[in-house]
C-alpha cells in the first residue's frame, strides 16, 4: 500500500500525536546495537565466512525470521513486531518489540542472544558489548552496502569532524516510551534531553578509541557533539518547557535531507540527492522532488536522521548510553521507564535537575558526564548523586507502574539493582578497566586473540 501522502507540516504534526496512547497501554521498547567479531579478532565484514549477510541470512532460515531486502541484499530481518537491522559497519543491532515490562524485555533480548550465538558459534565468532569499536580506524571498519549510507558517508565531512566516527564506530543503547499526548510528548522529550549527562555517566562504556585510551569515560557521547550540529542540536526548545510539538516539527522540517527515496520503472527502490541541493524536509513538502509529493515513510524516514540525544516519533527515544554487557542492558530501559514514563517520578527528575532554569550550564554537566562518568561534576551537580537519585525514582516508577497495571515486573528491580551497584562503586563494569596501555586492559586483549 502507498504511503498517504502530505502536504504541510499539520500533517507532519498529526502523525506524531497518532502515537498517543492511554497511560494503561504505555510499552517500553529497547535497540541495542553491538560489534560481531570474528576468530581473527576483528568485525565481521559485509561478505565473507562469515560475514554480515551471512548472518542475517542464517537467522532468517534457522528462527523464521522475514528478510527485507535493497535490491538482493539483506538489509533487515523482521519477526513479532522485532527487527535486526543492517548499520553502517554492520554493528548488529535488535530493535526490540514494544513491550509492557522490562522481564518481557529480558526475555526478548536472552532468546535474540541465544539464537545470535547460535548462528555465530561454528564460525568461531562472537559478539562484543562496547560502546565503541576499541581497534579499528574508519578506514579499517568494515563498510556495509546499503544505500543510504553512502550518502551519509559523503554528507558527513561537510558539516563536522566525527561524523565518519559516528558511523563506523559506535554502538549504542536506547530506550523508546509512549506518551499520552502532545504535553506529555514535549515533557517526556524535555525529561530526556535533562536525564543525558546521568544517562552518559552511569552507561560509560566506551575509553579507548584507535587501539589507545582516550582519558574519557564516554568516547562515543562526545563524538555526537561533532556530527552536524543541524540534526543532532535542537536547541533551545530542548529545556523549553513551554517547547510543543509544533516546534519539534518546525526545526525538523528545517534540517537538511540525506536523500529522498525514488521508485525506478522496474520497481525497484533507490535513493538520490534531494532535487534542490540542501533541500529541506520543508522543501520537500512544499515542491516535491523529481515530480513527486512528499508522504508520511518520507517523514519517518526523515525523522529517523535526526541524532539529537532524546528524539520525538510517535514515542519518545532516550539515545544517550553506550552499550553495555547484556545482564545491564535491561537497566537502560528499565531507568527510563521508571523515571520518566512514571509521572510522580519525572517531576522529581524536574525539580532535581531545576527544570526552566537557564542558569545551569546543561552542556557542562554533559561534557564531564563524558569526561569523568560518575565522577564527573559541573554547575554544582554531583553525577554519582544524581545517578542514586534517578535510581530510587526510577524504582518507585517501577512500583506505582506496577500497582496501576498489576503486573509484577521482577527484572526492572533486579536490572535498578544491579545498576545501584554501579553507581555505588560496590560493582565495577567492563569499561573501568581503563588503562593507557592496550594489551594490560581485560577487554582489548580478549577482542584481539
Amino acid at each position: 500500500m502507498a504511503s498517504p501522502v502530505i502536504s504541510d507540516l499539520d500533517a507532519c504534526e498529526r502523525w506524531i500525536l497518532a502515537g498517543s496512547k492511554p497511560a494503561q497501554d504505555f510499552r517500553v521498547g529497547t535497540e541495542y546495537e553491538r560489534l560481531l567479531i570474528g576468530r581473527d579478532g576483528q568485525p565481521l565484514p559485509w561478505d565473507g565466512e562469515p560475514g554480515i549477510r551471512q548472518v542475517l541470512e542464517a537467522l532468517a532460515e534457522r528462527f523464521g525470521w522475514a528478510v527485507e531486502r535493497e535490491g538482493d541484499r539483506p538489509i533487515a530481518l523482521l519477526r513479532d513486531g522485532a527487527s535486526v537491522t543492517l548499520e553502517p559497519a554492520g554493528q548488529f543491532e535488535l530493535s526490540g518489540a514494544p513491550l509492557a515490562t522490562i522481564t518481557d524485555m529480558r526475555a526478548e533480548m536472552d532468546a535474540h542472544l541465544a539464537e545470535v550465538d547460535a548462528v555465530l558459534a561454528p564460525w568461531g565468532a562472537r559478539s562484543v558489548f562496547v560502546g565503541l569499536n576499541p581497534l579499528n580506524s574508519i578506514e579499517s571498519a568494515p563498510k556495509m552496502p546499503k544505500g543510504r549510507y553512502g550518502f551519509m558517508r559523503a554528507w558527513m565531512p561537510k558539516v563536522g569532524g566525527k561524523g565518519l566516527q559516528m558511523m563506523h564506530l559506535t554502538c549504542t543503547v536506547q530506550s523508546n516510551l509512549d506518551f499520552s499526548d502532545g504535553a506529555d510528548a514535549m515533557s517526556l522529550l524535555r525529561a530526556g534531553f535533562l536525564s543525558t549527562p546521568v544517562m552518559i555517566a552511569l552507561f560509560a562504556n566506551s575509553p579507548w578509541r584507535f587501539g589507545a585510551s582516550t582519558t574519557m569515560a564516554s568516547t562515543r557521547a562526545d563524538i555526537w557533539l561533532d556530527v552536524d550540529p543541524a540534526r543532532c542540536d535542537v536547541g533551545d526548545l530542548g529545556f523549553d518547557p513551554n517547547a510543543t510539538v509544533r516546534d519539534y516539527v518546525e526545526w525538523a522540517a528545517d534540517v537538511p535531507m540525506y536523500f529522498v527515496p525514488h521508485t525506478q520503472p522496474d520497481g525497484s527502490k533507490t535513493y538520490l540527492s534531494p532535487e534542490k541541493p540542501g533541500g529541506t524536509f520543508r522543501d520537500l513538502l512544499n515542491h516535491g522532488d523529481r515530480g513527486r509529493a512528499a508522504t508520511e515513510d518520507d517523514w519517518l524516514l526523515h525523522l529517523s536522521t535526526l541524532f539529537p540525544d532524546a528524539r520525538l516519533k510517535r514515542y519518545v527515544e532516550i539515545r544517550a548510553a553506550d552499550c553495555v554487557e547484556p545482564e545491564l542492558l535491561p537497566a537502560l530501559p528499565a531507568l527510563s521507564f521508571g523515571l520518566l514514563s512514571d509521572p510522580t517520578s519525572r517531576q522529581g527528575l524536574f525539580d532535581l535537575m531545576r527544570d526552566g532554569d537557564a542558569s545551569v550550564d546543561r552542556a557542562a554537566l554533559r561534557a564531564a558526564a563524558c569526561q569523568h562518568g560518575l565522577d564527573g561534576k559541573a554547575g554544582g551537580f554531583s553525577l554519582r548523586d544524581l545517578s542514586l537519585q534517578y535510581i530510587s525514582l526510577a524504582s518507585a516508577g517501577i512500583g506505582r507502574i506496577e500497582a496501576r497495571t498489576g503486573v509484577h515486573d521482577p527484572e526492572a528491580h533486579a536490572a535498578l539493582a544491579r545498576l545501584k551497584a554501579i553507581a555505588t562503586g560496590e560493582r565495577r563494569g567492563q569499561w573501568q578497566e581503563t588503562s593507557e596501555k592496550l594489551d594490560s586492559s581485560p577487554l582489548l586483549s580478549a577482542i584481539a586473540q
